[in-house]
């Protein structure tokens, strides 16, 4: 039992990265280089500047369609065991499933989202700024009218920041999760992979829907699933063989979208990450993932929720800030350390808002869940 418990761990820990991943590669998108339409996503082998190569050494740690896919690999992966307490899955414990996800997933959102609607209500006014990225500019240029408001609380839009678009993903990924359960029980590991195949084949063109692409990632939440299948697989991978290959894995997940494209790379990304999961969950004990398990790590894993779900926004008001503030700073001469600033300072003050959200918000929302279902239990 402790050796789970120190692989759950490892998972909170994963949590915890992938978080300051995304903050990373956010804070790194702010200002607009000058050549570069797309400086991380150049030939890697290319060298232009100092500047431009360590912006783009960056970018690639910062790989933010690598730490979306372990995300929903991750989600996939928690939901099967959650669903793995119910002895049987009826009406009720569909009904429990269901309640959990959206205490879960909707409080913080909300927050979120009531938050963001006060600011622009008051005091935010939407500027184009010249040393701004597309990327930047592109983010707020709406009205947030009442009627915008509701169509932001149902996930119909999700224009208030660069992650939220994932929860609808999750949203929709476990509407259908039950599905994807009950069939799983009934298959053998070989049927599973086959239907992985089958979902990336349905994802990448009947499911890609133009303008609505949220189920073009339901084959990385199945992914997830299929992981506890596997768990002796897992654990007969040698050590070794691990620490020979991590260096080159590594490297592989971070550029290879970039390499190739959005399908291939999403998929390559799919089967590095679902490996990788399951060797935190399933493998040996090896003193290359210790790190997930130190404090900070885990701390961060704890607060990541919030913390994956706030950084935007603290993101993007303190660039506006330094936007009106200070005009005439020299961004395209130093758009490096202006980015390694904003990060540092987004993230420490998004750490300390995503503790006080997690303390007020998440956590009494955690245990609000728990509640709900002892009670249906009982009932």
């Amino acid at each position: 039992m402790e050796k789970s418990n120190q692989r759950i761990s490892k998972l909170d820990g994963l949590r915890g990265l992938l978080s300051l991943v995304v903050t990373l590669n956010h804070s790194f998108l702010v200002l607009a280089i000058p050549a570069f339409a797309n400086v991380w996503g150049q030939n890697v082998l290319e060298f232009h500047d100092w500047q431009s190569k360590i912006q783009q050494i960056m970018m690639i740690l910062g790989n933010g369609g690598a730490a979306v896919t372990l995300f929903f690999i991750l989600s996939g992966f928690v939901m099967g065991l959650s669903l793995n307490k119910f002895s049987k899955i009826g009406l009720l414990d569909t009904i429990n499933f269901y309640i959990k996800r959206i205490i879960r997933l909707y409080p913080v959102y909300l927050f979120l989202v009531v938050v963001t609607a006060i600011y622009m209500w008051t005091i935010f006014v939407y500027k184009v700024y010249p040393s701004a990225s597309t990327w930047y500019t592109w983010w707020m240029n709406f009205q947030m009218t009442v009627n915008e408001f509701f169509l932001n609380v149902f996930f119909i839009h999700t224009y208030l920041g660069g992650v939220t678009w994932t929860l609808r993903v999750i949203l929709i990924a476990s509407i259908i999760f039950p599905i994807f359960y009950l069939i799983n029980r009934r298959t053998s590991k070989l049927v599973d992979l086959l239907l992985v195949i089958l979902l990336i084949v349905l994802d990448f063109t009947i499911f890609n829907i133009p303008n609505f692409r949220d189920l073009r990632y339901l084959f990385m939440f199945y992914s997830g699933l299929i992981i506890a299948k596997f768990s002796k697989f897992f654990n007969s991978i040698p050590g070794w063989l691990i620490y020979v290959t991590s260096p080159f894995v590594i490297f592989l997940l971070l550029d290879i979208r970039y390499m190739t494209g959005e399908y291939t790379g999403g998929v390559v990304e799919n089967i590095i990450c679902w490996f990788i999961i399951g060797l935190l969950a399933y493998g040996q004990e090896l003193r290359l993932f210790n790190f997930l398990e130190t404090k900070f790590f885990k701390y961060l894993g704890k607060v990541s929720y919030s913390l994956y779900l706030t950084h935007f926004s603290v993101l993007y008001v303190l660039s506006k800030i330094m936007f009106d503030n200070l005009p005439n700073l020299p961004y395209q001469e130093n758009y490096l350390i202006i980015h390694f600033i904003m990060w540092g300072l987004s993230l420490g003050i998004t750490i300390i808002l995503s503790s006080i959200i997690y303390r007020l918000v998440e956590k009494p929302a955690l245990v609000l869940s728990s509640k709900l279902q002892i009670h249906l239990k009982e009932a």
